[in-house]
């Protein structure tokens, strides 16, 4: 285990819990207590967007190597997203998220920068870097659509009274009738 990077992730713990990010939870040592290098963080979607009372859970895992290697980061509660994974071919990366800080990955990046650019993602999605062309479509051609759908299935999926859920495979269905 490499002293350094078990060093940083945990300063990087302590100055979030210390100075935390409005609307960012992050809780480490779940699933494990003992593995520092796996957080889950929670994200409240803001009330000023389609995702407005979503509570949506994340994991992220370190590398034994950050942070010369980026963190994979992931939502755990599916959400209706042009930037993050959806599709049912690729549930190896199911709710991997497309933002520049994470591809584009450098080692002076910290956590709090990837979970501000991951919660600037409820305000403004992009669509020139999707996931499935489907939802960049739909997003350009017909952002009501798009937005009712947000609120649908967060509210199916990401309502706080539902708790914490890990779910294998995510279903978009949206009701003819809504």
């Amino acid at each position: 285990m490499n002293q350094y990077t078990l060093t940083l992730i945990n300063n990087e713990f302590q100055d979030l819990q210390q100075n935390p990010i409005a609307s960012i939870g992050v809780v480490v040592g779940m699933p494990n207590p003992n593995n520092p290098f796996e957080w889950r963080c929670t994200m409240m979607g803001p009330s000023d967007t389609p995702f407005k009372g979503g509570l949506f859970y994340l994991r992220i895992l370190f590398p034994q190597n950050y942070p010369q290697t980026a963190p994979e980061v992931q939502f755990i509660t599916p959400i209706y997203h042009v930037n993050v994974n959806h599709i049912p071919q690729k549930t190896e990366h199911l709710g991997h998220i497309c933002i520049s800080t994470l591809n584009f990955w450098n080692p002076e990046y910290r956590i709090r920068e990837v979970l501000m650019n991951i919660f600037a993602l409820f305000y403004k999605g992009n669509p020139d870097s999707p996931y499935g062309r489907e939802r960049q479509i739909e997003m350009k051609n017909n952002p009501q659509l798009f937005d009712a759908k947000i609120r649908y299935f967060t509210n199916k999926y990401a309502n706080p009274s539902l708790g914490y859920k890990e779910y294998t495979s995510w279903d978009f269905t949206y009701p003819q009738n809504q």
